[in-house]
């Protein structure tokens, strides 16, 4: 018997699994119990936090969920009769088309990391949209940790789910390999700001730096005493030609470190 159930009849499980499992079950996120030879019970949360429990044997396979991305692969299993090869496709089912949505996200942080790398200063929202992603990854990381503890349970117990485990094991792997990428990012996006801040300080280094002999010489001619220079007739245009040359000097100097 193949059939697809929703949460409020999760119930009729309990004819087939007992009311004991189902309890525990409730209280796991991921759960795997071997009845017997060939009679398989589990459960775990899809990507859209909706639980699924599934309950397999030769006879019978029986599925329990509200999520329609899980509905609509149980419908794609066509095997019949058989309710372990059919918990077989309804596996690949499930991941059929994991490693395009992973490839997809995969592009989606290339998008991202030429829009926050490659202008010429950084953006405003960079921050923002790496948490974004970062956020969706923890959540997928999350969906296949499950997936692959589930698996690594079911392929110690019936070897012909093996292949399923390596499956769920790359798919993780893929997903860790995202991780990495978007750290990467992060880390050169933040590069890109600290060059940034500090090229906005070694300006006002250099504009300091200028003035910095100018109010000197500000000061030491404000002072409320005679000097000398009050009385020579080029006093005036000797400071005011001290102050440019001062600046000129100055900016030669910054040009030859290159500091600007």
């Amino acid at each position: 018997m193949k059939e697809l159930l929703t949460s409020d009849r999760l119930e009729e499980l309990k004819k087939y699994t007992g009311s004991d499992l189902v309890n525990r079950m409730d209280e796991s996120r991921n759960f795997f119990a071997a009845l017997g030879e060939n009679r398989y019970f589990l459960s775990f949360h899809w990507l859209d936090e909706r639980k699924v429990s599934v309950y397999a044997s030769k006879k019978d396979f029986i599925v329990v969920t509200d999520s329609s991305s899980v509905a609509e692969s149980f419908r794609n299993v066509d095997i019949e009769e058989d309710g372990i090869l059919q918990l077989h496709e309804f596996f690949l089912e499930l991941t059929a088309n994991d490693v395009y949505k992973l490839e997809s996200l995969e592009n989606m942080i290339i998008s991202l990391e030429d829009n926050l790398l490659m202008e010429k200063s950084p953006s405003k929202n960079g921050i923002k949209d790496i948490i974004k992603v970062r956020k969706d990854l923890l959540k997928v990381k999350r969906y296949y940790e499950q997936m692959e503890f589930l698996s690594d349970e079911i392929s110690a117990v019936d070897p012909s789910f093996a292949f399923i485990d390596k499956k769920f094991d790359r798919l993780l792997e893929f997903v860790l390999h995202l991780q990495e990428y978007i750290e990467a990012v992060r880390e050169a996006y933040q590069s890109q700001i600290d060059i940034e801040q500090n090229n906005l300080m070694k300006i006002f280094t250099v504009v300091t730096s200028i003035f910095l002999p100018l109010t000197l010489i500000a000061g030491w001619y404000g002072m409320n005493l005679r000097l000398p220079e009050y009385t020579w007739a080029w006093g005036y245009p000797f400071v005011a030609s001290l102050s440019i040359g001062l600046v000129v000097v100055l900016l030669i100097v910054f040009k030859k470190k290159k500091w600007f």
